[in-house]
């Protein structure tokens, strides 16, 4: 003889722990806390959506990093990958990152031009500008020759006005809301 009253709670729990298994699931990267950027700022939150993401070389970093202060120091908010935290996978992170971001950045030097993983984070730059509304920003640091889709946009050139303020304001303005630059 079968329990009915059994065989439906059984039912119904199992119906009920695959529903917030799934709830979980659409709501987990929202759910996460804030990871504080290790100077203080919110730039390196996990989910967070950025205004860009400055992709580098290792030999470029210094620069790297004044772009992206320059820029938080304009309101902008900036993924750098020299600011994930300790503990969390650097690929996970930027891959994130990538999804959150309206804007993509990236350094052209000769340290860039041979790195597999720039090619990468410019591959996925470029297709989300093609997806539509996002920009894409070449910026040379040393007189470089720019790949093909990256030569047809108008560069921030730094090769000859180095750490100036005002090739932060023509970022910011580029990559950023209104009112961005100072």
């Amino acid at each position: 003889m079968v329990n009915w009253e059994l065989v439906v709670a059984a039912a119904s729990m199992i119906a009920g722990v695959a529903a917030a298994y799934f709830g979980y699931v659409a709501v987990r990267g929202r759910l996460r806390s804030p990871r504080p950027h290790p100077a203080g700022t919110d730039t390196a939150r996990t989910g967070a959506s950025y205004d860009a993401f400055v992709s580098y070389a290792e030999a470029d970093e210094a620069t790297a990093e004044w772009l992206a202060r320059g820029l938080q120091d304009r309101g902008l908010r900036v993924f750098l990958a020299k600011w994930i935290g300790v503990g969390l996978v650097e690929y996970a992170e930027k891959e994130r990152a990538l999804d959150a971001t309206v804007n993509g950045v990236l350094l052209f030097s000769r340290a860039s031009m041979g790195r597999a993983d720039l090619r990468d984070e410019y591959a996925a730059l470029l297709q989300q500008v093609h997806a539509g509304g996002r920009r894409f920003v070449p910026v040379l640091v040393e007189a470089v020759d720019l790949p093909p889709f990256a030569r047809i946009r108008r560069p921030l050139d730094l090769t000859g006005r180095g750490n100036s303020t005002a090739a932060l304001d023509e970022l910011a303005r580029a990559v950023g809301r209104p009112n961005a630059g100072r």
